[in-house]
């Protein structure tokens, strides 16, 4: 209960810092940015007082005081701040459609999606979905370890004691809530519910912004979050020239990643951002949902003159390093566009050179010690970050139009022609994402080359501004009722298809009956007893698959985790992985590495003995048996 009194409180701060700030607003704008800038201050708060006493009680109770500090300065009505933003000349009814028909639905998605893959317990064992089953396991061991071991800089669990390199506060804000008494599964998904609101909201309102046309944020919002390609029509037509080799609702609906916008060997990579971006990579929810704030704010700024934004938009985007750290690169390459653009509006003149100096200086000098503290430790010298690479995922390996065309759908033709029409303003808004497309179609800037989507899908905010606006332009210029309907319709039917038949089979895959058990009810005991038997820093020796309950549930150090984490993390894990599998099979060579490696248990599991050679009977015979259910094992290795 306390750790979710924590989470609200730093809620009502943000909400009451903006409602200060930001008073000629209007409440829907106010109570959006408090929100992100509430779970931002609920990341950020207690990492300062952290690098004294460690991320334990000690810095949340820092932190507290300072939020307490924070509220009687904020509290008294007739305390003046300042009014960083002029009135808006929005009429109120623009935002009843997102209030009323978009934000309920897509937002009562996203909790069922949240609840029925996050961990539930069926019968003692866990469960998920189709697309967290892989990377949920990481995140719950950063949540885990950081609130179990609580040292700080955190460093890897499946790696010990080389400090983490990925932007790990999109996980510290619920393991503060773990280590203030929320159980993990609740820890993980209260956060969720109010990023997913917030990224609905932060994409609202900057495209009504952008977009020309009062309905073109409507169908812009329903082009982004109902992405998909061609999907099923390309599948279910054109996908081979066998019927048999075509895939059936049956394989779309039970296969795992048979999804229409999600399938490798078809070259389809434009995924759906629900299921594929947002659910299951919390740095990406949590970095959006700060990115389009920074992007409203400066948007503002640069095109309508509110030049108090800036500041604003330039502390929230210093801040987005550790959050997010592929959207604080798009936002720099958005804001080099647009200080760009403004200067060849302005030329050099004092309001240019103050705006951009009150945006930059904040940025850089908070973004700076993050990159130094932790990217550039795995970034800086890897040869498998920043290379040449030419057309993205497909390589050549089909037609560059016709691969994106299957992939994007309509918007890929719409896009270009919807620029050709826009307004000198637009174009301009729109250089940022016309910059990040053409830089991921040549640079790959982390050792995936899929994770270039994480840059690509800012830039595509853009497009689906551009092309709401160009759909309805063209379609007022259409005298019949009945071609706009249909015209209209036919487009949607297009762009959204392979995303409902998506998001539809990602809600079953987190049905336990069709899901996927991350842990079964032995594993659960296992972490149970472990959590309660050992030290918080107790190492393990283990196999490195990627469910493995030690590191998942109980935040304890294994020798060596999953090559599928590190490898992407650019970490030389190699070594410590051989050493792993090698203690795990060779008595004689686990006897001579036990105490160097500091291994005080073996935990012997369904992965472990599935190892070739493992040898299981040794240490059966020579140490003590410290836990035993049904296939799980713990043997205690302590001198």
């Amino acid at each position: 209960m306390l750790g979710i009194v924590w989470f609200l409180w730093w809620q009502s701060m943000g909400i009451l810092l903006c409602r200060r700030i930001f008073q000629k607003k209007r409440r829907a704008v106010r109570l959006w940015l408090g929100s992100v800038c509430g779970t931002v201050l609920s990341m950020w708060t207690p990492i300062p007082f952290a690098f004294v006493w460690g991320f334990g009680l000690a810095a949340h109770a820092a932190a507290a005081v300072f939020g307490a500090s924070l509220l009687v300065f904020l509290l008294p009505e007739k305390r003046h701040i300042g009014e960083l933003a002029a009135p808006e000349d929005r009429d109120p009814s623009v935002d009843r459609p997102f209030f009323r028909f978009l934000l309920p639905p897509f937002l009562a998605l996203s909790v069922v999606l949240i609840l029925n893959h996050t961990i539930p317990n069926v019968k003692g064992a866990l469960y998920t979905g189709q697309c967290t089953y892989g990377d949920m396991s990481m995140h719950l061991g950063f949540i885990s370890s950081l609130a179990e071991q609580q040292a700080f800089p955190p460093h890897y669990s499946i790696l010990p004691y080389e400090r983490i390199c990925y932007p790990f506060l999109c996980d510290s804000v619920s393991a503060s809530l773990y280590l203030l008494g929320s159980s993990l599964r609740w820890a993980y998904m209260i956060p969720m519910f109010f990023a997913f609101a917030q990224v609905f909201g932060g994409f609202w309102f900057l495209a009504r912004e952008v977009c020309r046309k009062k309905d073109a944020p409507v169908l812009a919002f329903l082009f982004f979050f109902l992405n998909g390609g061609l999907g099923m029509i390309y599948f279910r037509l054109f996908g081979s020239s066998s019927v048999s080799d075509r895939l059936s609702l049956r394989t779309l609906f039970t296969g795992f990643y048979k999804t229409p916008t999600n399938l490798t060997e078809k070259g389809v990579r434009w995924v759906n951002v629900i299921a594929d971006m947002l659910l299951p990579q919390r740095a990406t929810l949590f970095g959006w949902a700060v990115l389009l704030s920074v992007l409203y704010l400066l948007f503002r700024a640069v095109f309508r003159g509110d030049e108090k934004l800036f500041l604003p938009a330039g502390i929230l985007g210093g801040l987005l390093p550790m959050i997010h750290t592929h959207s604080f690169f798009a936002l720099g390459l958005f804001a080099a566009c647009w200080m760009a653009w403004s200067f060849l509006e302005e030329g050099f003149t004092k309001s240019w050179i103050t705006g951009w100096v009150w945006f930059g200086v904040p940025a850089v000098a908070l973004a700076i010690p993050q990159l130094l503290i932790w990217t550039v430790r795995s970034v800086g010298g890897n040869e498998s970050f920043l290379r040449l690479s030419f057309d993205w995922v497909n390589g050549g390996a089909e037609n560059w139009f016709w691969f994106w065309l299957k992939n994007i759908g309509p918007l890929f033709i719409i896009t270009p022609a919807a620029f050709l029409f826009a307004d000198r303003e637009q174009r301009a808004a729109f250089s940022g994402a016309l910059v990040i497309f053409v830089l991921c179609e040549f640079i790959v800037f982390q050792p995936n080359v899929y994770d270039n989507n994480k840059l690509l899908y800012a830039g595509y905010f853009f497009c689906c501004f551009l092309c709401a606006d160009g759909v309805l332009a063209w379609l007022e210029k259409q005298r019949s009722p009945a071609v706009r309907g249909l015209s209209l319709a036919l487009l949607l039917l297009l762009t959204a298809n392979a995303a409902v038949f998506t998001l539809i089979r990602e809600v079953a895959s987190g049905i336990p009956r069709y899901g996927y058990e991350l842990f079964d009810s032995d594993e659960v005991a296992a972490a149970e007893y472990i959590r309660e038997n050992t030290e918080p820093d107790a190492l393990f020796l283990t196999d490195d698959n990627h469910d493995n309950p030690v590191a998942v549930l109980t935040g304890r150090n294994i020798l060596c985790g999953s090559p599928s984490y590190l490898f992407y993390h650019g970490l030389d894990y190699s070594q410590r992985q051989k050493t792993a599998e090698q203690m795990l099979t060779d008595p004689a060579f686990f006897e001579r590495r036990k105490a160097e490696s500091g291994v005080e248990y073996v935990f012997i599991g369904h992965y472990e003995r599935a190892v070739p050679g493992i040898a299981e009977s040794y240490f059966r015979e020579h140490y003590p048996l410290a836990f035993s259910s049904g296939s799980i094992e713990i043997f205690d290795v302590r001198p």
